[in-house]
């Protein structure tokens, strides 16, 4: 970029291998105050060519035309963030140039990547069909995340690099063959960010000039494209299984370890594996695993998966035995063996509803950190008698769908109301309603984080099915009555439960015929407790006023009936 300037100079004159380009804004300080208005939570919009800041507009004084002289031969990305599209204009070489994509920015004005100057895309064959992914960082510098192209075989054939800046569009291309083809778009990673705080990633696939799927909300996502492809299960009698994980910069691949899974089907209490498999991690080893495994309609199946069990060599500074106080004690390196703890992002589905999403540490690491050495995950049609102890369990079965569109709404005006691509949280919970002196864990022996922590996507099914004890009323599940979620069934041994209304809750008692104390929350339980105890001291009352009116004399009770004839 060899000059810039505001528009409020003179017009620049470039050399004869450059190319003058300008931004004119025509927005109004009225219209500036609609879109902005007084909520300073909003992202300022801002000015980047190619990945170079040009400026934030904080206020409506800081919004000034730009002009720059840039190299023709060359291509260059021009970001506007925060503004709606029709309060700019941009031009380069004397020529009005359209805006180009649109992202998520503030939930109210998008931010958008346009390219000028001499920026070209591969030429195919007349056999071939192009096809391009287009990759946008959103706020983030440096996320987590791969993906890659894979033919109908298996065989990756493309794999595509994130932009290393933010706010900015990474393109890949690749002419791929046309006849007879199927292809598997793959992505997936660490990251899923509350949209209502930063400006999300995007990702969109453009195949033989047509947008086969764009999204702005995931933590992974496959896309099957081209003229011939196949469902990948028997839709009449199969029921499509789906793994993810990725393992990214927490890997150690220079120590190689390798996950274990087995899919089993369940019935009659026993199981029986379908397929089992490992994730390997070592040099080489792409960070981003996909299982696609097809069982049948209708069955119940449950996911195991195990963590690596991996030891290395390392020298403790570790405190001698003959010392006799932390004041003055004597330290000693010495070699020990420990037990390497790895985090693993994964996720599993079953015919497109969603069962577990989560960040898992394995083994099970330091007690500052909750982890397990291994989980299972029950999917599909399950009963009581084929999954559970059928003497000590009953079977609870959840699911809850999420809405096409969810709009994040705030009380405070400083405060947009967003659009959201996501719903970043939905709180629900399981467990006994009044634990007394007991653990505050058996209020919570399920939640929602420890099946989905990550992002609940729009339009989309989720499922939770466990065994839990066998307490009936005992035990409840809860839900804030303003969740964003479009429906939700809780169902017991496959009977589905009806809601009671709370005050802070929405409550689900786990049994037929509760009582209304069963139904309440605690707050309301200790409520009714005090009214009974005020009215078991009303009746202790009324006996004891009782027996004193039977002992009176009967002079007292002749005088009283001379008192009052009616009596």
């Amino acid at each position: 970029m060899a000059q810039t300037q505001t528009a409020e100079d003179s017009p620049l004159t470039c050399n004869e291998t450059d190319a003058l380009f300008q931004i004119k804004y025509n927005i109004t300080a009225d219209g500036w105050k609609s879109t902005r208005g007084v909520r300073r939570y909003k992202n300022s919009p801002f000015l980047k060519l190619q990945g170079n800041m040009v400026r934030y507009y904080n206020t409506f004084a800081d919004l000034t035309d730009h002009q720059a002289c840039l190299p023709r031969d060359e291509c260059y990305e021009v970001v506007v963030a925060g503004l709606p599209t029709n309060a700019y204009k941009l031009s380069f070489d004397g020529k009005a140039v359209d805006i180009g994509d649109e992202f998520m920015f503030d939930g109210t004005n998008p931010v958008t990547s346009t390219e000028v100057g001499t920026c070209t895309k591969p030429t195919c064959k007349d056999t071939e069909a192009l096809f391009e992914i287009q990759y946008w960082s959103g706020y983030f510098e440096y996320t987590e995340h791969a993906f890659r192209v894979e033919d109908k075989d298996g065989n990756t054939i493309l794999q595509g690099e994130e932009p290393d800046e933010s706010y900015s569009v990474n393109s890949t291309y690749a002419c791929l063959p046309k006849d007879d083809s199927c292809y598997m778009f793959l992505i997936g990673g660490r990251d899923e960010w509350d949209a209502s705080i930063f400006p999300p990633f995007s990702y969109s696939i453009i195949y033989d000039g047509k947008l086969v799927r764009r999204s702005d909300g995931w933590l992974f996502d496959s896309v099957q494209f081209g003229d011939s492809c196949k469902p990948r299960c028997n839709p009449d009698n199969e029921s499509l299984v789906e793994f993810f994980m990725y393992t990214g910069a927490t890997r150690i691949d220079e120590v190689g370890y390798e996950y274990e899974w087995d899919l089993n089907g369940v019935s009659n209490n026993s199981s029986a594996s379908v397929v089992s498999g490992v994730v390997p991690i070592g040099p080489g080893t792409s960070p981003l695993t996909h299982k696609i495994m097809c069982v049948p309609k209708g069955s119940c199946s449950s996911f195991y998966i195990s963590a690596p069990n991996v030891t290395r060599e390392v020298v403790r500074l570790v405190v001698d035995d003959n010392s006799t106080s932390w004041e003055n004690a004597t330290y000693s390196n010495v070699t020990v063996n420990e037990t390497l703890s790895f985090s693993t992002v994964y996720a599993l589905a079953m015919d497109n509803v969603t069962y577990r999403k989560v960040t898992w540490w394995a083994p099970s690491p330091p007690v500052t950190i909750s982890g397990s050495d291994n989980q299972t995950t029950n999917m599909g049609s399950c009963t009581v008698e084929g999954l559970c102890n059928e003497q000590t369990q009953d079977l609870f079965d959840l699911e809850l769908r999420t809405p096409v569109k969810y709009t994040k709404t705030y009380d405070y005006d400083m405060f947009p109301d967003i659009v959201m691509p996501t719903i970043s949280k939905i709180g629900w919970n399981f467990g006994y309603t009044n634990i007394g002196d007991g653990s505050w864990e058996l209020q919570y022996l399920l939640q929602d984080y420890n099946y989905n922590e990550y992002a609940y996507d729009l339009d989309s099914a989720y499922g939770v099915i466990e065994c839990v004890p066998k307490d009936g009323c005992e035990l409840t599940f809860n839900i804030t009555p303003t969740a964003p979620v479009e429906s939700y069934n809780v169902k017991k041994n496959g009977i589905q439960l009806d809601d009671t209304d709370t005050i802070d809750a929405l409550m689900t008692p786990f049994g037929q015929n509760c009582s209304a104390s069963n139904s309440l929350s605690g707050g309301a339980v200790a409520g009714i407790v005090i009214a009974g105890i005020a009215a078991v001291g009303a009746v202790i009352f009324g006996l004891v006023w009782y027996k004193r009116r039977q002992n009176q004399s009967p002079k007292a009770k002749k005088g009283e009936e001379e008192e009052d004839p009616e009596a």
